[in-house]
């Protein structure tokens, strides 16, 4: 039997496959599109808090992390990633995907590491987008019980009769804590043992109980212990207006006055959409009256400073800081 092929009616099948295909490929691409396109955020959110648990950056971050997930729909999980003074932590966050899914919480070490440490792998400016600074607080000097001082000069006056001896905590090389307690010394004319650990929270901790002798932190990190420290002055200005029994360093003849601060930052590069989201969540957060009530108590008073300002706080602290380390004398490894 002699087979005859119809060509014509081959190319033609040809062709219709090839249209099937097409479609079929558009049909993916368009799909691909619309995955793509799932409005932010579409899974949970990572907030890294460069310090060991129970720090103020911890409290903060999770009071911040617990309304964020709210607004978002989506959980906010709090990743504590201490060490080397947040310097850790914080270039983690700068090498993370720019998409939104890692934030960090950033707070005044974040200017101050790049000025005390060597190697640093990050730029505390250009390598982070501003979401929103949250607040601000004054540090205090905390002592030990079994210290007998009453005042800071009853303290400056043990530490000048044992030169050396007498031991002042911090939340890590770097940290504000640390910087703070340099700054007291050098203006109080005496030297103490400095003793870092992994956060403020465990330095407070070790206060406590003892190893140490002194220490600087803020009212939220020593919340949870006030009944078990002895305050005696805090680098403000003015007293705070919840704790007016503690009398400022001024009072004490001592000008040393550091506020701390902390925002929520992005690595470099986030969309402006996403930004503009995390921002106005931010916004809404701290204009809530319940949550301010809920700072007071730690001696934060919530900021509302846009991201433009919250990037010229940083700026300015970047080069102030630098100074402050030169004319200081400070050296870590």
């Amino acid at each position: 039997m002699k087979i005859i092929i119809d060509w014509l009616a081959v190319l033609r099948a040809r062709r219709a496959g090839l249209r099937a295909k097409f479609a079929l490929a558009a049909i993916i691409a368009l799909a691909g599109s619309a995955l793509a396109a799932e409005p932010y955020p579409d899974r949970p959110v990572t907030l890294i808090v460069p310090y060991a648990a129970g720090g103020s950056s911890d409290v903060l971050a999770r009071l911040i992390g617990e309304r964020l997930s709210k607004s978002l729909g989506q959980q906010v999980v709090i990743d504590n990633r201490a060490g080397a003074g947040s310097r850790l932590g914080i270039e983690f966050a700068a090498k993370s995907a720019a998409d939104g899914y890692t934030l960090l919480l950033a707070d005044m070490p974040h200017t101050i590491i790049p000025a005390i440490q060597k190697g640093v792998h990050y730029d505390p400016v250009h390598d982070f987008t501003p979401i929103g600074l949250i607040g601000t607080a004054s540090m205090v000097f905390f002592i030990n019980p079994e210290v007998k001082a009453q005042t800071v000069r009853d303290f400056v006056a043990l530490a000048i009769a044992e030169p050396g001896k007498m031991t002042v905590a911090s939340g890590g090389i770097g940290s504000a804590t640390h910087l703070t307690a340099e700054l007291f010394q050098a203006k109080a004319g005496i030297k103490l043992v400095h003793v870092p650990f992994r956060g403020a929270g465990p330095a407070m901790n070790d206060l406590v109980a003892g190893h140490v002798q002194s220490g600087f932190t803020t009212l939220a990190t020593a919340s949870s212990v006030l009944d078990r420290v002895r305050a005696l002055a805090v680098a403000s200005e003015t007293r705070l207006p919840t704790w007016t029994s503690f009398p400022t360093f001024k009072e004490s003849g001592i000008d040393l006055v550091v506020e701390h601060w902390w925002g929520v930052l992005a690595p470099a590069g986030l969309p402006g959409e996403i930004a503009a989201r995390l921002t106005g969540d931010v916004k809404a957060i701290l204009e809530s009256q319940e949550f301010a009530t809920r700072l007071e108590p730690l001696g934060v008073t919530v900021s509302h400073a846009s991201p433009a300002q919250f990037l010229g706080l940083i700026e300015s602290d970047t080069a102030r800081w630098a100074d402050i380390v030169k004319s200081v004398g400070i050296s870590v490894p």
